[in-house]
Parts: C-alpha cells; sequence; structure tokens
C-alpha cells in the first residue's frame, strides 16, 4: 500500500510538472515575440510622432513667410505708384516745392495707409534720406530702415514695439522708370495678424507652442513671449535656433526634462522658426498605444496559457489512470506469485519473470497507442494552421495589389499638380502684362491731365477724363495684386499638397516593403509547419510499428508461457 501510494504521488508531480513548464514556456515565447515585435513598431511610432512635430513647424513657417511676403508686397506697392514716383521726382529735380510736393503727395499715401489696414504709418524719404512726409503713426528717426544703394527691393528690418504694440519696419527703394534711386518708402507694418498665429496652439497640445527669434547684436532675441510669458530659458531651444539661422532645419530631443524642438530658418528675414512640445506629451500617444498592444499580447498569452492547461489536464488524468491500474495489476500478480512460492519456488519464478516482461510489453504498447494520438492530434492542428497561412498569404497578396494601385494613384496627383503649378506661372506672366499696362495708362492719364491744367478752362473736361482713367488704371493695378496675391496662396498650396505627395508615396511604399517582409514570414511559418507535418507523420508511421512488434513479443511470451 505504502508502494502503491508513493507510485501515485510521483505521477500526480509529473503530471503537476508538466503542466507548470508547458505554461511558463508558452509565457517565456510569448514574451520573447511580443518584445522582438513591439520594439520596432515603437522606434517607428517614435520617429511617427517627431516628423508630426516637423512637419507643424514647417506648415507654420510658410504661414509666417506668406505673412512676411504680404508686407514685402504692400510696401512694394506703395512704392510702385506712379503719381508719388512722378512728384517725388519732381522734388528731386527742383520742379516742384516742398508744399506742393506734400500736397500732392498727401492724399495718395493716406489712401494707401487706408487700403492696408496692417500699414499704420509711411515715410517718405528723398534722395538724400531726408524724411519729407509722414502719414500715420510717426515713425522714430532713429528706427527709419535705409535700404543699401545695391538693394533693389523692399528691405526686412528689426521688430519694434511702440506703446505696448510689436511693429515691423520695412524700408522700400523707389526707382524711376530708369532705374535711378528717387528715394525711400519707410513702412510701419502692425504684426497683430503674426501675434495671433504664434498664440494659436492648435494642433499643439497643452505644452507645444511656436517660438520666432530675431538675431540682434550676435544675440538671440524672442519676437513674442512664450505660452507662459516667459523669455527664451531652454538650452535646447537655443541651441535650435543657432543652428536654424545658419540655414538649416531639423528636430533636437535631448531627452530628460528638455522639450523636443524641431526648428528651421526663414527665407531672406533674420527670423528663425521652431515648434518645441514637451517629450511627455509628444510620446504620450505612443505609449498608450504601446500599453495596449502589450495588454493584448498579455491577455492572449494567458488564453493561450489557460488552453493550454485545459487540454494537458484530461491527458495527465488519463496518465494517471493507466499507471494506478497497472499499479493493481502488478499487486495482484505479486500476490499470486507469493501464494505459490511455497510449492513451486521454480514456476512461480518462470511466471514472476514472464509476467513482468508482459507488464513491460503493455505498458510498451499503450505508450505507442497514446504517441500515436498525440501525433495524430498534432498533424490536424499542423493542417489547420497551414490552411490559416495560405489564407494569411493570399490577404497579403491582395494588400500588395492594391498598394501598387495606391502608389500609380498617388503618382498621377502629383504629375496632376506639376501640371497646376506650370498654369498659375502662365496666369502670372499675363497679370505682369496687365499691371505694365495699368502703369502706362497711369503714366499717361497724369500726363493727360498735366497737360489739361495747362490748357485751362479749355482741358477741364479732360481733366475729368483723365482722372477716371487713373482711377480705372489703379483699380486695375490693385486687381492685379489681389490676383497675384491669389496665385501666390495657389503656390503654396500646391507646394504642401506637392510635399503630402511625396511623403504619402513615400509611405505607400514603406507599406509595401512591409507587406513583403510579413510575406516572407508566412512563407516561412509555412514552411515549418510543412515539416512538423512531415515529422508527425512519421512519428505516426513509427509508433504503428512499434506496437506491431511490441503485440507480436507478447503473443510469443504468452505461448512460452503456456509451455
Amino acid at each position: 500500500m505504502i508502494h502503491q501510494s508513493f507510485d501515485t504521488n510521483n505521477t500526480k508531480n509529473l503530471q503537476q510538472i508538466l503542466i507548470i513548464y508547458s505554461s511558463v514556456g508558452i509565457l517565456v515565447i510569448s514574451a520573447l515575440v511580443a518584445i522582438a515585435g513591439i520594439l520596432p513598431l515603437a522606434y517607428r511610432l517614435r520617429q511617427a510622432e517627431e516628423q508630426n512635430l516637423v512637419f507643424a513647424v514647417e506648415t507654420r513657417k510658410l504661414v509666417v513667410e506668406e505673412y512676411l511676403a504680404k508686407a514685402k508686397d504692400v510696401t512694394a506697392q506703395i512704392s510702385s505708384r506712379t503719381r508719388l514716383r512722378l512728384v517725388l521726382e519732381a522734388f528731386n529735380r527742383g520742379e516742384v516745392e516742398l508744399a506742393e510736393f506734400l500736397q500732392v503727395s498727401q492724399e495718395p499715401l493716406i489712401d494707401a495707409l487706408r487700403q492696408a489696414d496692417e500699414v499704420v504709418g509711411i515715410t517718405r524719404l528723398d534722395r538724400n534720406n531726408t524724411p519729407r512726409i509722414n502719414v500715420g503713426m510717426a515713425i522714430p528717426s532713429d528706427l527709419l530702415l535705409i535700404p543699401d544703394p545695391t538693394a533693389s527691393g523692399v528691405v526686412v528690418g528689426e521688430r519694434v514695439e511702440l506703446a505696448g504694440e510689436f511693429y515691423l519696419v520695412l524700408g522700400s527703394p523707389v526707382f524711376s522708370p530708369q532705374q535711378e534711386r528717387l528715394g525711400t518708402d519707410v513702412v510701419l507694418y502692425s504684426l497683430a495678424g503674426l501675434e495671433n498665429l504664434v498664440a494659436d496652439y492648435q494642433g499643439l497640445g497643452d505644452t507645444g507652442e511656436m517660438v520666432l527669434v530675431a538675431e540682434r547684436e550676435d544675440r538671440l532675441e524672442l519676437l513674442f513671449n512664450l505660452r507662459d510669458g516667459s523669455r527664451l530659458k531652454s538650452a535646447t531651444l537655443a541651441t535650435a535656433f543657432q543652428e536654424a539661422l545658419s540655414g538649416t532645419s531639423g528636430l533636437l530631443n535631448p531627452g530628460g526634462n528638455e522639450p523636443v524642438v524641431a526648428f528651421s530658418f526663414l527665407t531672406d528675414t533674420p527670423w528663425a522658426i521652431a515648434v518645441q512640445m514637451q517629450s511627455a506629451e509628444l510620446y504620450k500617444p505612443l505609449q498608450e498605444q504601446l500599453a495596449w498592444i502589450v495588454l493584448v499580447i498579455v491577455g492572449l498569452s494567458a488564453l493561450g496559457t489557460g488552453g493550454l492547461v485545459v487540454l494537458l489536464r484530461p491527458l495527465a488524468n488519463r496518465t494517471v489512470t493507466q499507471s494506478e491500474i497497472l499499479t493493481k495489476q502488478v499487486e495482484t500478480n505479486q500476490t499470486l506469485l507469493s501464494a505459490q512460492e511455497m510449492t513451486l519456488k521454480q514456476q512461480a519464478r518462470k511466471n514472476e519473470f514472464i509476467q513482468g516482461a508482459l507488464q513491460q510489453m503493455d505498458e510498451l504498447k499503450e505508450s505507442a497507442q497514446q504517441v500515436a494520438s498525440f501525433a495524430a492530434q498534432a498533424m490536424e492542428i499542423a493542417h489547420e494552421a497551414l490552411q490559416l497561412v495560405n489564407q494569411g498569404l493570399g490577404a497579403i497578396a491582395q494588400t500588395q495589389g492594391e498598394i501598387e494601385a495606391l502608389q500609380t494613384t498617388v503618382a498621377e496627383i502629383s504629375r496632376e499638380i506639376q501640371s497646376l503649378s506650370s498654369n498659375t506661372r502662365q496666369i502670372t506672366t499675363i497679370t505682369d502684362l496687365v499691371r505694365e499696362l495699368a502703369d502706362q495708362t497711369n503714366m499717361l492719364a497724369l500726363n493727360a491731365a498735366i497737360e489739361a491744367v495747362r490748357a485751362g478752362e479749355q482741358g477741364r473736361g479732360f481733366t475729368v477724363v483723365a482722372a477716371e482713367i487713373r482711377k480705372l488704371a489703379d483699380r486695375s493695378r490693385q486687381s492685379v495684386a489681389q490676383i497675384n496675391q491669389e496665385v501666390g496662396n495657389i503656390r503654396t498650396a500646391i507646394g504642401v499638397m506637392s510635399t503630402t505627395a511625396v511623403g504619402g508615396n513615400k509611405q505607400v511604399k514603406t507599406s509595401g516593403e512591409q507587406t513583403e517582409i510579413m510575406a516572407e514570414v508566412f512563407a516561412q511559418i509555412q514552411q515549418a509547419i510543412d515539416e512538423v507535418t512531415r515529422n508527425s507523420q512519421e512519428i505516426s508511421q513509427s509508433t504503428q510499428a512499434q506496437a506491431q512488434t511490441i503485440q507480436q513479443v507478447v503473443a510469443a511470451i504468452a505461448e512460452i508461457k503456456k509451455t
């Protein structure tokens, strides 16, 4: 009885060890597979979040550059007014007195001030850079921006603060048709609209913000305060602006408590732009996605382990039952042999030997049958897995076809964008011709007005006609400016669409590469399952042959026992 209890306990311990080791093995393999899959995924998701920050700074860069381009266009339009240019040219030659110069220039400058809401002050200088007339807010003499003699267009100056408001000083040289420098227009341009753009934190979360900085006297100066009202204080942000002012773009991620900063330079300005965000907030979506993935993997591993335990437990129970039956048979045979031992020692030894051989053969036979059964179950599972892998390969092939079609569509979109860009350049050429025609018409109207004035009463009616023609020319020039502005907006949108199309093409290409990798992995899995199926077939055949051999040995021993 003690021996029987000892064997039963050993069998049950073996059952528990088998279940525990199998469960731990599945958990370890699941953990390794999860780590191998999550680490590359986490790296790519991290790169995607950083790329979103780079895209944010490039988008805001386009907005700021468009704002500055508008300021330069408005200033250039003021300097290109023919009437103002002619009277300035006449004043420089001494043909017009200062009083007449002021009287003729006052109304057009006020009209220019009214047409542009952002323009708050205009000061016109003669060819000696002497201020002659000012409309709107007075510009201090130390802030007057005089472009270099070699400058051919509008020059952007420094940001200034007057009466608690921020303004931008721009200088535009005034040229004659022969490209002679006649004077300079200094414009005071309000930065309230740009400040509102900087304060727009949409899409930047709770810690993200756009920062503009200018370089003044070898030091960095913030154009507007940071989100919390402070000045430049981050070492990472300072480093980013130094690189941006040198004409580079990029991203800095020093780690720790320092923010992640994407930076870029602004064309034709001493300014730089950056978008910063705390790393904890930037990578929060990444961490949430990884947490969900880990939870799913842990859940699937737990379900797999539980299923294995459920499958192994009945098999282990059957093993325990068979062991108990065999133990009882051995005890019965031992009792019979003990009863005959006193009378037939030699026969008892012979029977004991034969009975032991029969017992071992029976155990081998049952073990072989169980192994054959396990091999058959493994073949069925491998067959089902092979079907699933074949279905996965079919789905991957279909996905690859759809990705190729999508890549073709993205290429077509890029070609249409290039065609649209060519059309906008043709529109710009036409508007330039219309603007030149308007300038010539305005000049002719001015000359006609001057001649009408000289004609006295007889030319009064012609003066009215000349004034109407001049107004029509001004409206034509304003329409051309608006068309050019809209064409600029279309070009900006085309640039953004082109960049997006290129990024989409790269993403489609990356998805195709990932699909090919998945197809290779499925092919490797299919090969492994085929190998498992062949091994299971060989095991099944071997165990069947072993069972037949054991049956023959049992029959031979039984014949020996009868004799």
